[in-house]
This record gives C-alpha cells, structure tokens and sequence, in this order.
C-alpha cells in the first residue's frame, strides 16, 4: 500500500515538473477613467505533450462585512506566440476560468501566451487618494516561474513624487518585499524563481483628483447587481404597500360638513379613537370629563390634586364609560379617590378598560378589527424579523444580509401604525367626528342661544379634550361660565380664564394616575477589502491574481 502512495507520489511530482513558466511578464495600466488594463505575457514549457493552459482569474469576493464584491472583467485577447487560439470562458466558482488550447492538438516544449482583459472596480478610494491593490501573479499556480516581470503604467500627469507604492512576494500572507523603481517613467520590478504557490502583489496610490472613479448611482447598481438580497427592504416595502392598499386602507372620507351634535352613540373617547386609531391619554380625560358632565361623578378640587367623587347619573353610558367608572371607583374611598390614590392600582386596569373601548368599537362595526391587536401583530412581526436579521449575521457573518433582514423588519414595523382598517360604517362616524372638530373650531357664542350656551359647553366639551381642542372651545365660552358647572367643586373663587388651565392640571394628574409605575415596569473568503498599506498588505491579498494549470 505504502509503495503505491509513494508511487503515486512520485508520478504527481513528474508531472508537475513536466511544466514550468520560464517567463511571466504582467503589465498593469491605470486609466485616467478607472479602468485597469491587465497585460499578461506567459512562457510555459511544456515537457510532456499538453493542450494548453487553464488560467483561472478571481472576479468575486467575499468581504469581511459579508458584501459581495465582483469585479467587471472583459477579455479582450487571448493568443498563442501572437496568433489566435481556441479558448473557452467560463464561470466556476467566483472564478473567470479561460481554458486555452485545442483539445485536438497537443504542444510542447516553449509556448507563449497572451491574455489581456480590462478590469472595472479594481481601484478602491481610501479618503483622497485612489488605490490599486493587485495580485499581479497570483499564489495559486500549480507551476514554478522561472522569471517574473511586473510593470505598472500610470496616467502622464500624475507626478512620480504624488505615487505611493510597494509590493510583496512569495506564498500567500508573505510580507517578503518585491522592488519596484521607476524606470522610463514607470513602475518596474523583476524577481526569479518563485515556486509553485507562489506569487507577487503590489499597492500602488495615487491622488484620487486624477482618476475618475464611477458614479455614485452606477456604484450602487453594482452593488445591487452582486448583492441580490439588499433589494428586500424594497420589495418588503413594496409588498407592504400593496398589502396596505389592499387591507389597510381606509375608505375615502368623503366630504366634512360642520356638525353641532356629537355622533350618535359614539362618546368622547370613541371619537378620539377614530381620529388616530388609537387610545391617547386625552381620551382618558376625556371619558373622565364623559362621566362628569353625564351626571355620574363630581370633580373636586383639593390642595394639588382632585378628587373624584361618585354620583348617581341618569344619562346612558357607553359600555367604556361604564367600565372606566367601575375602574375609577373599585377602592374604598367612600367619598372617591383621589388622582394621587388611583396612580398606584388604576395603571393595573387600564389595559381592560381600554380593550373595552376598542372592542366595542369593532362590535358596532366601525373597524374590521382591533387597532390595538392589527398594530401589535405588524409591530411584532417586524420585531421578529429585526431579530432574524441579527440571528443571520452570527450564523453567516454577513453584515450586508442582516442589515438588510433587519432593514426589512423596520419597515414592516413602521407599517404598523397605518394597518388599522375602517370599515364604510367607521369612516361615516369619523366624517361626523371631523365636522364636529370644524364646528367646534368655528362656533360662534354669541349666536347660541343664552338659555342653552351652559349645557352646548358642557356637552362638546369632553369631546374637544378628546380632540385636543380644549383650550380653543373654553375660550370660546369664558364670557359665559360665570360659575363654575354643576359637576366641577372649584377651590377658592371662581375665574373662569383660569379654568383652562384646571383642564390642563386635571389631565396632567389623569394621565399620571394611568401610568404604569417604574416598579411595575420591572417586573414586565477572498480579498479581504483592505488596503496594501499601513502594514496590511501581503502576497495575495489583493484582487486579482488566481493561478493556472496545464492541461
């Protein structure tokens, strides 16, 4: 067994001897428009009858980021001692693989060849300069090479003294120097010997003012073009967008005439819903101020505070006017609690108080279902893809794929606000809403009957709270109120330009007390992407480069 293997052995070794590079001559020319023209003049001997040669050229790389990098690359000859020969390109791999020779006609003993290709993307701006980091002769050759040329063209009106260069040799990750002078006003350097696997890179920088490196916009079709998955966050936002058109949105509002009345059947709080689609602390208040002016509490001013104090109303509550008063009400404070008693049990019922409201607001038909719920799911959904984002680049290592995984959920998250759906029902109620709000913003006080001026106020008035125009509809009736109303206990003498304030006070406390307390909180391969220089560079950590066979 031992006898074959060195057997074995022994043949490989004869055969790889049997072909060698007497001469590698690599030309690299920088063009003023960014481009790279690539040279390359090959001597191989051939002891042993072979086809051709097998160069394979590295075109896609994997960055340290996970970006996918691919060079353009286009042959533009590929000869044999000047005359044309058959070839094949092909991809294999993140190879450009050129085939030379015919596989009807062997060669042997000295057989130059030629291949010259333009490459695009090979230079990489770093700041104000430009640079081009190359595998002239790559580290993957299974022949040696006897002798080694390399020569690097740059534009005429660069000054030598505004190029910065060097170069390495030997196996993969050598940092074994590689000369390079100037010579006829270009970059020269020779070397003999390299083994098989072995090979030469070169750094070279220049001001990046005499280079024009493509746009910004065909930078980021490239990348696209190598990257596929950073178009999801697009196509995620497209099919949300279509997704929305389709089950979140609205139907038109129609037109908004003012209206003087509240919509039937609909309090306060309800109408604040249907304006933003969700539970605000104002509409709290707003069903606060629902209860009081219905008959069903008093508001008492106390030193700092108010205490609500329980009365029996004679006026239909809505179903979440009737749980909000069970939840105000459920201690044992005979007289009421007060905002300061509230904020340390309220916060607890508030979550079913409000699925009351939205609830209710589905049952009568106004919304295809829950805001609260069509939210939270959208919102989740975009957590958990967010999550997933993250999960890949630990499995992958690939920035580019997470921050495009994790882009994608922001958007579906972002989504979230606008997927709660009216129904036709809904969005008359909101059109009467919306004219309400435009009455209230135009009312005028003095055409309203004195008689009636009181109970107009206190009727709309949870309602502007609920709409956020307080201030606006108080006063406009600060001339009226020359007391204050039946349900509201001031302390102190009465002003009535100092009632919007007490409103302000009051929410402020409101919105304290159905907080939830901080307490309760608690317990809820390839190049490597970087530059020649600075002590990074080495033998075959450029682009470029590859190797080759004889076959």
């Amino acid at each position: 067994m031992k006898r074959r293997a060195f057997a074995f052995l022994f043949a490989l070794s004869l055969w790889a001897s049997a072909q060698t590079i007497e001469d590698f001559a690599v030309t690299l020319e920088i063009k003023a428009d960014g481009s790279l023209l690539v040279n390359e003049r090959i001597g191989v001997y051939f002891d042993l009858p072979r086809h051709g040669i097998i160069r394979e050229i590295p075109v896609s790389y994997r960055l340290p980021t996970g970006e996918r990098y691919r060079l353009r690359l286009e042959l533009l000859e590929v000869s044999e001692d000047g005359q044309n020969v058959p070839y094949k390109a092909y991809r294999e791999g993140g190879n450009l693989v050129v085939k030379i020779g015919d596989p009807d006609v062997t060669v042997r003993g000295l057989v130059p060849y030629t291949i010259r290709y333009r490459v695009l993307r090979a230079l990489v701006r770093y700041e104000e300069e430009v640079e081009l980091y190359w595998n002239a002769i790559g580290t993957e050759w299974t022949m040696p090479i006897r002798r080694a040329k390399v020569e690097i063209i740059l534009p005429s009106e660069i000054p030598p003294e505004d190029v910065h260069f060097v170069a390495y040799q030997g196996p993969y990750g050598s940092t074994a120097p590689f000369a390079l002078a100037w010579v006829e006003g270009r970059l020269r350097g020779e070397t003999q010997n390299l083994l098989a696997g072995q090979g030469i890179t070169v750094a070279v920088r220049v001001p990046s003012g005499y280079i024009a490196l493509p746009s910004f916009g065909t930078r980021v079709l490239w990348f696209l073009g190598d990257n596929v998955y950073a178009a999801i966050p697009l196509l995620v936002f497209l099919g949300m967008t279509l997704i929305w058109w389709r089950w979140g949105r609205d139907p038109k509002l129609g037109t908004v005439a003012p209206e003087y009345t509240p919509p039937p059947g609909i309090g306060p709080a309800e109408a604040g819903v249907l304006v933003d689609d969700r539970f605000d602390p104002q509409d709290f208040t707003a069903g606060i101020l629902s209860l009081a002016t219905k008959g069903w509490m008093k508001i008492r001013e106390v030193a700092g505070d108010f205490q609500l104090v329980p009365q029996q109303g004679t006026k239909e509550l809505t179903p979440y006017e009737e749980a909000l008063r069970e939840a105000l009400f459920s201690g044992e404070e005979k007289d009421g609690p007060t905002f300061a008693k509230l904020k340390y049990r309220l916060y607890e019922k508030i979550p079913g108080v409000r699925a009351k409201l939205l609830m209710d607001l589905v049952d009568k038909g106004f919304y295809h279902g829950n805001p609260e719920a069509v939210r939270s799911f959208w919102r989740a959904l975009g957590v958990g893809i967010i999550v997933l984002g993250v999960v890949l680049f630990f499995l992958f290592a690939n920035l580019y794929l997470s921050i495009a995984v994790g882009t994608s959920g922001v958007i579906v998250a972002a989504f979230a606000p606008f997927m709660p759906r009216k129904t036709g029902k809904g969005m008359e109620a909101l059109r009467w809403v919306r004219g309400l709000a435009e009455y209230i913003r135009r009312a005028e006080v003095e055409r309203i009957e004195f008689a009636a001026k009181e109970q107009h106020f206190e009727e709309l008035l949870p309602y502007a709270v609920a709409l956020g125009m307080s201030d606006l509809w108080v006063e406009k009736f600060a001339g009226v109120l020359r007391a204050p109303p039946s349900w509201y206990e001031a302390r102190g003498p009465w002003v009535p330009m100092t009632f919007p304030a007490r409103l302000m006070l009051l929410h402020r406390l409101s919105q304290a007390a159905a907080a939830v307390p901080r307490t309760a909180k608690a317990g809820r391969g390839g190049w490597s992407g970087g530059s020649g220089f600075g002590g990074r560079g080495f033998s075959g950590g450029g682009m470029g480069g590859g190797g080759g066979r004889a076959w």
